[in-house]
């Protein structure tokens, strides 16, 4: 058998297939399904400022405001029942349980007040703190540099407020990906998870307004952390967490193959249930062992383009070639 053991964020983790936050990560039964079936480490569910904020208020003020809304769109918001005790118990219970890292989750896009509740979750004993960057920017007003400022005073803010290692959880929207990973490198960030996944509203023509909606990710989303992880490789010091359209060991692999120190995983097991884990960490192992390869570290990262002197160039001249090489 190969070994497995992954080093993330200076944690010891015995596989690279992490629980990443998700529903199924708020509860501390699903978190021990996870570690019985091989997860290196689980991500808890995230807690959202405005939980920390005003509990409650700020969704409600923002639910009231949003006009375009269906008459019925609360019924999508039920009111939020986890709090900031509550979520410190849950980090307790949950390093009780265990025996992998557990890394907490916050989810927000300003600094403020609930960044310092990073110092209370260190407290009640998580390893490590993934902070979740997610905003739809929809403010025309509101320059790219304005933006990238307030997330980078946020997770500075952070950074700042505790000693275990903290992860940032981008979207793929920045028109400059690369240098605002390095500005957050240059903030002793020390992983970078590529991506979240946005809420895309639906028009309803039956209701004539907008409804929220949610979906499982696909394995065809996966291609976009294999890039951005393909190039970031040996870029950054960070570690590189891949998240999104990750379904099977294959895979998994691919993405360490691009430079993933771990990968994350939430659809497939909510689709398939909990025992996929299982089989991805299997499958990974499989795959290893028939390429008579004994660590990961022999593997990590050997396609990426850390050897291309431009990325950028690189991608352009890949891509003029493809659109060019279609005959119809």
């Amino acid at each position: 058998m190969a070994d497995l053991v992954t080093e993330y964020m200076g944690l010891a983790l015995p596989s690279p297939v992490v629980l990443a936050s998700s529903a199924l990560s708020n509860r501390v039964e699903n978190l021990q399904a996870a570690e019985a079936h091989g997860a290196g480490a689980v991500v808890l569910r995230s807690l959202f400022e405005e939980q920390l904020e005003a509990p409650g208020a700020t969704i409600a003020a923002a639910l009231d405001g949003a006009a375009w809304a269906s008459p019925d769109v609360r019924a999508h918001f039920p009111p939020q029942r986890v709090g900031p005790h509550e979520y410190l118990s849950l980090v307790e219970r949950a390093k009780r349980a265990l025996e992998i890292p557990v890394i907490a989750s916050l989810n927000g896009s300003a600094a403020g007040g609930w960044t310092e509740f990073a110092r209370d979750i260190e407290q009640a004993g998580a390893d490590a703190l993934e902070l979740n960057l997610y905003a739809v920017e929809a403010d025309p007003a509101v320059s790219a540099a304005e933006v990238e400022a307030r997330y980078l005073e946020a997770v500075s803010a952070v950074r700042e407020a505790v000693t275990i290692p903290v992860a940032v959880k981008l979207s793929p929207y920045f028109t400059a990906l690369a240098h605002f990973c390095a500005r957050l490198d240059a903030l002793g960030v020390n992983g970078i998870v590529l991506f979240n996944r946005f809420l895309q509203p639906d028009l309803s023509l039956e209701r004539m307004a907008a409804v929220p909606t949610m979906s499982l990710s696909t394995p065809a989303e996966a291609l976009v952390p294999l890039r951005w992880i393909g190039i970031l490789h040996g870029r950054v010091r960070a570690h590189l967490a891949a998240t999104t359209g990750v379904h099977d060991a294959l895979g998994a692999v691919k993405q360490i193959l691009a430079g993933a120190q771990v990968v994350q995983v939430a659809s497939t097991l909510v689709r398939h249930g909990v025992p996929q884990l299982g089989k991805i960490v299997a499958g990974i192992d499989d795959w290893l062992d028939r390429r008579g390869t004994a660590t990961l570290d022999e593997l990590r990262g050997l396609l990426s383009q850390r050897a291309v002197q431009d990325p950028g160039a690189y991608e352009r001249a890949q891509y003029v070639h493809l659109i060019l090489s279609q005959n119809i």
